[in-house]
């Protein structure tokens, strides 16, 4: 019995199914199949930023193609107090998005209606510099400057860009350190990447992809760069269009929902004590992202609306008692589950395995996630939380 395949049977071609009686863990297992099985990206929406962290975790362990696209609350994103930490976490997921032929993105309400530029502007807008390029030193400040990087005396941290003579810094997204561009005459002489703290030189590089530092792109200078604005600008897209086509899936669509209508009714308030002055969208409704194949992932309830039983997998996930480390209790519990032909997995982490003290009065196998023997208590080594 391999565990991540015979676990689940899945039936790729239904456009919409739903899925009842799993916990976190189980669904992880089922999410990693369905990637691995099937040739398309997957984008999972949560109803908050905290729900996407959980399920971040337990699909980080399973695959390494997973990413987070985090969006500050209603309020702070309006204000000038929102978070750059989330802010670079996003750029790198449109950044991987763009690099991966398929990946599992984890977002909540926020970051699913994100406005953001089109797929084919933020590829444009990617700056790609080489050692003898031919480049205008003033083209590259104005370019570098209209993709999100602000002046500043020295460069320290993301985001930053320093001006000496022909010499400029620059701290891209996706680099652990600032990189240093000298200029001779209206060529790139030299690529550098320095130590922000002593300035000094790591090493040279021949060439370097500069991503955006912002997802606010427009052509021309803007006072304001509100990603409210973009569709004042043309076309605009979601994450959902940076993962080409993906299969969506609501984590407790009913939840979503009700966070929309608590979403909507935040924007009618600011706008009445606020922003007056505004009579567009903030965002997309939750109807105008685009959907094609959909599972529902429902922990709340069992009822999946719209869907047909045949539709609707019904699981029986049910979470096991924490021994407090009793071995004992656990004992106890091992013997009786095999008596009645239970299969007994007990995952161990990495470090556990190394030192491995089994009191176990069973007999076990040690084995791997891909052959468990059935009726038997196999051991194997995967780091499992739940």
């Amino acid at each position: 019995m391999n565990l991540e395949k015979d676990l689940f049977e899945i039936d790729y071609n239904i456009e919409k199914q739903g899925l009842v009686g799993l916990n976190d863990e189980f669904f992880s297992l089922f999410i990693y199949k369905y990637y691995n099985e099937s040739n398309r990206s997957i984008l999972i929406v949560t109803s908050s930023l905290f729900e996407a962290n959980v399920l971040l975790n337990s699909l980080n362990k399973l695959n390494d193609n997973c990413y987070l696209f985090p969006m500050d609350d209603f309020l702070t994103s309006e204000s000038i107090a929102q978070s750059p930490d989330l802010k670079i976490t996003r750029l790198e997921t449109l950044n991987k998005c763009i690099n991966n032929d398929k990946c599992i993105v984890i977002t909540h309400l926020n970051g699913y209606l994100r406005f953001l530029p089109t797929k084919k502007k933020y590829l444009d807008s990617i700056l790609t510099l080489s050692v003898n390029k031919e480049i205008k030193r003033e083209n590259l400040i104005d370019k570098l400057i209209s993709i999100g990087y602000k002046r500043e005396t020295l460069v320290t941290k993301t985001g930053e860009l320093g001006i000496r003579g022909f010499v400029i810094d620059v701290f891209p997204v996706e680099e652990e350190n600032p990189i240093r561009i000298e200029f001779f005459g209206d060529e790139i002489e030299s690529i550098r990447v320095f130590d922000a703290d002593t300035q000094k030189t790591i090493k040279e590089i021949d060439n370097i992809s500069i991503y955006p530092y912002s997802e606010f792109l427009v052509d021309g200078d803007i006072e304001e760069p509100n990603n409210k604005y973009l569709r004042n600008y043309g076309d605009v897209s979601s994450i959902y269009d940076y993962l080409d086509n993906p299969v969506t899936v609501f984590k407790n669509y009913k939840q979503i929902e009700a966070a929309f209508n608590i979403l909507e009714e935040q924007i009618i308030e600011y706008k009445k004590d606020k922003d007056t002055d505004y009579k567009d969208n903030y965002m997309f409704t939750l109807d105008e992202v685009n959907r094609d194949k959909i599972i529902y992932y429902n922990t709340i309830d069992n009822i999946v609306e719209g869907l047909s039983k045949e539709h609707i997998k019904a699981f029986s996930v049910k979470e096991i008692d924490n021994f407090n480390e009793n071995i004992e209790a656990i004992n106890n519990f091992i013997e009786s589950s095999l008596l009645k032909g239970k299969t007994i997995i007990i995952a161990i982490k990495d470090y556990q395995s190394k030192n491995p003290k089994m009191e176990l009065t069973s007999q076990y196998i040690v084995t791997s996630i891909d052959k468990i023997y059935k009726g038997k208590l196999n051991i194997i080594n995967k780091p499992l939380s739940r």
